[in-house]
């Protein structure tokens, strides 16, 4: 009976030392986004032609470093408490139907920037759109707009007066 014990509480103690471990694993990621993987996994799903995904790939593959190092800045500019209390800031926004200006306004009060960090923010999210603007701009070389709507990407669209 003790042997059965021990074991059991062996197993209890391996059970409780890796949850943690695994969960700040997941936890780690989970703010990190990659924005061209999630465009390469549309285009797999979307029914497209071979040579036209495969086009569309290297497009990807090309604008990915920018993308990526352009996120990296961004992440970068807040620290972790910051990026906590604009998440809230955001979630409460939107709960409570804010409208834009205010919404942004109250989000930046609870984000709480040092001397600095608005500044860095805001080139970091002018570089972040280039980007994303020049990866879309590619890819519709690339892409007819009836595949870019099959793909599920965004465009802005153009008023026509």
């Amino acid at each position: 009976m003790s042997r059965l014990s021990h074991l059991l509480l062996i197993a209890l103690l391996a059970v409780l030392i890796t949850t943690p471990a695994e969960a700040a694993k997941k936890d780690k990621n989970k703010g990190s986004r990659d924005i061209s993987a999630s465009i390469k996994k549309k285009l797999t799903a979307a029914d497209l032609p071979s040579d036209v995904r495969e086009k569309a790939s290297k497009v990807i593959e090309d604008d990915s470093p920018k993308l990526k190092e352009a996120q990296t800045k961004l992440d970068a500019v807040l620290t972790t408490e910051q990026k906590q209390a604009r998440k809230t800031a955001q979630k409460e926004a939107k709960t409570n139907g804010t409208k834009r200006k205010q919404a942004q306004s109250s989000i930046d009060a609870a984000t709480k920037f040092t001397d600095g960090q608005q500044t860095k923010l805001t080139s970091a999210e002018t570089e972040l759109k280039s980007a994303q603007a020049a990866l879309m701009k590619n890819l519709q070389a690339v892409l007819t707009p009836e595949q870019i709507e099959k793909v599920g990407l965004k465009t802005k669209k153009k008023n026509k007066a």
